[in-house]
């Protein structure tokens, strides 16, 4: 049986959405770990431009990410902010966690740069999770 989209929470969704953007923009922030992600991509600021199509792109990506997740919590019965915290994180590891991981094989990134970003994913799925979770 599939979810009925009526079923989310938009609010939450909205919640949920806005907090994941805020922690990208405080996890990318330079003193933060944006200064050690660009040493990791082997890049300077100057050369990565405009962030403001990544960062509108960005959005709408997070707004996906927030209602697939707000769907993956309904189904799954999440009813407390901790069962939603947990659906977040094992999708982030059994989902992102493992791509990635094969993106950057083959690619031939750094551990480094995984780490970063892929620390990120999992602590802004794990957030979303416990928003959606708790406020259903």
């Amino acid at each position: 049986m599939l979810v009925d989209l009526g079923s989310l929470n938009g609010w939450a969704i909205l919640a949920a959405l806005l907090a994941g953007y805020a922690l990208g923009a405080v996890w990318y922030a330079p003193p933060v770990l944006g200064n050690a992600w660009l040493r990791a991509l082997g890049k300077r600021k100057e050369e990565l431009g405009s962030p403001v199509r990544a960062m509108t792109i960005q959005l709408l990506l997070t707004l996906v990410t927030a209602t697939v997740l707000a769907l993956l919590v309904v189904r799954f019965g999440a009813i407390t902010w901790a069962e939603g915290a947990a659906i977040g994180l094992v999708a982030g590891v059994g989902l992102v966690a493992t791509s990635l991981a094969s993106d950057y094989l083959f690619c031939g990134r750094s551990l480094r740069l995984y780490s970063i970003q892929v620390a990120y994913k999992l602590v802004s799925l794990t957030l979303m999770g416990a928003i959606l979770g708790a406020w259903r």
